[in-house]
């Protein structure tokens, strides 16, 4: 080898040992990185992550869902409570995430007299009208997404979803 090629080859080693930041005896860098790459996570909340007790529910938990011993009701896993008036859903239509297993209630008000749907429920219809809530319940049995929808109205009161 020339001695020009034997000075660019240790010219390229040395430049290419700076700029990957490693020093000629190996040493760990303690410098910070001279650039950092953003890490993007998902915003929403994850479907399976539940409040770890009652008193501390999680971040964006809705005000209109209880679950476990705030039900007040024994047997109950998640009260969903919902209200239809002037043709809008109180709070607005959202969805619920639930556990395969657990015994879903829903209470629904409503100004004017309804049907209450429950899709893939047909025994758990009820009718509710005014001045009086109707509960509809039933035990989730198997994973995916239950609308429950006012049928008079054409409007979905919550969708709830199973794991």
């Amino acid at each position: 080898m020339s001695r020009r090629t034997g000075v660019l080859a240790g010219t390229v080693a040395v430049a290419a040992m700076a700029l990957a930041g490693c020093t000629a005896d190996d040493e760990p860098s303690t410098a910070p990185p001279a650039t950092t790459t953003p890490v993007v996570t998902p915003a929403g909340p994850s479907s399976s992550a539940a409040p770890s007790s009652p008193s501390a529910p999680a971040a964006g938990a809705q005000s209109n869902v209880k679950r476990g011993g705030e039900t007040g009701e024994a047997g109950v896993d998640v009260l969903i409570t919902v209200a239809y008036a002037n043709g809008q859903v109180t709070p607005p239509a959202g969805v619920v995430d639930v556990q395969v297993g657990e015994k879903v209630k829903i209470s629904v008000t409503s100004d004017k007299q309804q049907n209450i749907d429950v899709q893939g429920q047909p025994d758990r219809s009820a009718d509710v009208g005014p001045g009086e809530p109707e509960d509809v319940d039933w035990t989730v049995t198997k994973a995916g997404d239950t609308r429950v929808s006012l049928r008079e109205a054409n409007t979905v009161l919550v969708t709830v979803h199973a794991a």
